[in-house]
C-alpha cells in the first residue's frame, strides 16, 4: 500500500459529473442544513440537533482527521454548478490495508445516483493509488436506499455486527459489506 505520509492534502477526485473536494469554509451553511436534515440524523451519528457550529467545527478539522487519523473527508459538488450534493469519507487502516466509507447525500439529491457515484471515485482512489486490499461499508439492515447503493456498486454483504453502533443514544445493528481489489467495479 502506498505510504499514506506521502499525501499531505487530499486529492480532488472527479467522474465529469460531480467532483470530490477538500472541505471548504465557506461549505458552511450546507453542510448544517444537509446533515441537518432528519434522514440524516436517524441514520447517522450526529449530534441532533446539527447546529452551525457543528459544521464549522466539522470542517475546521478535516486537515487534522486526514493527518493524524488517516480519516479522508470530501464535500460532493455537481461538477457543472458546483452546488453541494454530498459528503463522503473513508477512514483508512493503513496495517491492515482496508478502508471503511461512509456517505450522505443532500435531501434534493437523492435518488439520482450521487452516493454510488461518490463511492466509485472512493473506490477507484483507494484500489488504484493507494493500492489498498479491502473496502467495507456498513448501514443500518432498514436503511434500504444504503442496502441499494452498496449492492450497485459491487459491495458484496457479508454480515450483520449485532449492537454495532450507536445513534442517539441507542445501540442499533450494521450490516457490513465488502469490496476487494479483484471485485468487479461500480
Amino acid at each position: 500500500m502506498k505510504d499514506l505520509k506521502e499525501i499531505e492534502e487530499l486529492p480532488e477526485l472527479s467522474d465529469g459529473r460531480l467532483v470530490l473536494r477538500p472541505y471548504r469554509p465557506d461549505d458552511t451553511q450546507a453542510v448544517a442544513a444537509m446533515c441537518g436534515d432528519e434522514t440524516a440524523l436517524r441514520w447517522l451519528p450526529m449530534p441532533d440537533p446539527y447546529r452551525l457550529s457543528d459544521a464549522e467545527e466539522w470542517i475546521a478539522d478535516a486537515g487534522r482527521r486526514w493527518r493524524e487519523d488517516r480519516f479522508a473527508t470530501w464535500v460532493a459538488v455537481d461538477a457543472g454548478d458546483g452546488r453541494l450534493l454530498g459528503s463522503t469519507s473513508v477512514r483508512i487502516d493503513a496495517e491492515s490495508e482496508k478502508g471503511d466509507i461512509g456517505y450522505l447525500v443532500e435531501r434534493s439529491a437523492r435518488r439520482g445516483g450521487v452516493a454510488t457515484h461518490m463511492v466509485a471515485l472512493i473506490v477507484g482512489w483507494c484500489f488504484d493509488e493507494l493500492t489498498m486490499g479491502r473496502l467495507q461499508i456498513r448501514c443500518d439492515p432498514s436503511n434500504e436506499a444504503s442496502r441499494r447503493t452498496i449492492l450497485a456498486c459491487g459491495f458484496q454483504m457479508e454480515g450483520l455486527l449485532r449492537s454495532e453502533i450507536v445513534i442517539r443514544g441507542e445501540r442499533t445493528d450494521s450490516l457490513v459489506a465488502s469490496l476487494l481489489p479483484g471485485d468487479p467495479r461500480p
